[in-house]
């Protein structure tokens, strides 16, 4: 393990130097290391991989690119680490460490909601560990830069204060040292936010953590199934369970059309797309939970054999399958929404959430139509790749490495 530590030493001096040139050397040791490492140092060597890749990103120094195959290569190098089997053994520090930094990598290619859940991890770990309280904050003011409701943006960096204090606090821990530089950093932005907050008091509009989520057990059953699994498309669901989250409230800002344009058709297939994924979400409670100890009456009166395979069929499986095919048809039309928004052209029944980010059939050069400074799409770009792109699905992220593989089964 010295060898390994000497590895992530010379990482951390390549860093400090912003020596491009060690940074690679570092990274090729690295990889010659994986080849002959149990399993046990597998999560410490892509650590210390992300960090080298982190390095080089901060050297090229070229954060609107959609394309960044450094960042890329973080990104994955902590899903490994955290997808190992030895992640578990580290130490509580490290572990910290890599959910921190995987929030900071994610939220740096435009998907703040991930980060977000990447840090609530980490400081589940450590509830008073500083870098990912202060990361926290700075996620959550990115994501409150894009939300069009200002009592929103209230609540967001309500709660981005309260990460900077948790940072800020004495008994923070700072896994390498308490940084002066960096407790400014935090400082400036908690006296920024204080300053807009005291300014603009949104507190009497919302209640997050009070009132009821339904009229009866069974339906307060299954909006707090969604609440606990942030499937409600409200933004206050990504900050945690909260009742007032329980709503499916997200719409579209304001935006324009052309003079003969007789119908506004990006509400009503934003509408669309919102009623057909509740739609999913009611299939697939249904299908695990809803009279789960008894047969469907359509079961008692189909025949089927038993083919010998172990293989399961019922109304309550039919209800999940077609769940999930409901909700990965709703990426193809999120395509069709930006194709016709954002001016892509392509033909719409040929356009897919895999191809409409591309000028060409090999999707290999980005459109140019697509606003390069726009994070969140940039972040649906990003998922797209997780989902669809053979070199990421095999560390991609749980759910988005299996998602299309179980949707051709089903």
């Amino acid at each position: 393990m010295s060898n390994y530590a000497e590895l992530g030493h010379k990482v951390d001096k390549a860093n400090d130097d912003a020596n491009e040139a060690a940074l690679h050397l570092a990274i090729c040791e690295i990889e010659k290391a994986l080849e002959q490492a149990d399993s046990d140092a597998i999560p410490e060597l892509y650590y210390f991989r992300a960090n080298a890749f982190s390095g080089l990103k901060k050297i090229k120094n070229s954060p609107n690119l959609w394309l960044q195959p450094e960042t890329t290569e973080e990104i994955l190098s902590l899903r490994t680490a955290q997808k190992s089997e030895a992640f578990r053994q580290l130490h509580v520090i490290r572990r910290a460490q890599i959910l921190t930094n995987l929030g900071n990598a994610l939220v740096a290619v435009g998907r703040p909601i991930d980060a977000i859940a990447a840090w609530d991890e980490a400081l589940t770990l450590i509830p008073s560990f500083a870098m990912a309280a202060g990361n926290r904050g700075y996620g959550l003011i990115s994501y409150a830069s894009v939300l069009h409701d200002p009592s929103y943006q209230f609540i967001f960096l309500s709660q981005a204060r309260k990460s900077y204090e948790n940072a800020l606090a004495l008994d923070a821990i700072w896994d390498s040292g308490r940084r002066p530089d960096v407790v400014a950093q935090f400082v400036q932005k908690l006296s920024n936010i204080s300053v807009y907050l005291d300014q603009t008091d949104w507190s009497d509009v919302f209640e997050p953590s009070g009132g009821a989520i339904g009229q009866n057990a069974e339906e307060q059953q299954f909006h707090q199934w969604r609440l606990d699994h942030r499937l409600f498309l409200n933004p206050l669901n990504d900050l945690g369970a909260w009742p007032d989250a329980a709503k499916d409230v997200m719409h579209l800002p304001d935006h324009r059309y052309a003079f003969d344009d007789k119908i506004p058709r990006f509400v009503k297939l934003f509408d669309l797309m919102k009623q057909e994924y509740v739609a999913a979400c009611v299939l697939l409670w249904e299908g695990r939970f809803a009279g789960s100890d008894d047969m469907h009456p359509a079961d008692r009166r189909l025949l089927v054999y038993d083919h010998g395979d172990y293989s399961v069929s019922s109304i309550r499986h039919e209800k999940q399958k077609a769940a999930l095919r409901l909700a990965y048809s709703l990426l193809d039309k999120s395509a069709v929404f930006i194709n016709d928004f954002f001016h892509i052209g392509k033909n719409p029944r040929q356009v897919s959430f895999r191809n409409v980010w591309f000028s060409d059939r090999a999707c290999k050069n980005l459109h140019p139509n697509l606003p390069i400074n726009n994070g969140p799409l940039r972040g649906l770009f990003a998922l797209s790749l997780d989902v669809y792109d053979p070199q990421l699905t095999e560390h991609a992220s749980p759910v988005a490495a299996k998602v299309s593989g179980v949707r051709n089964a089903a």
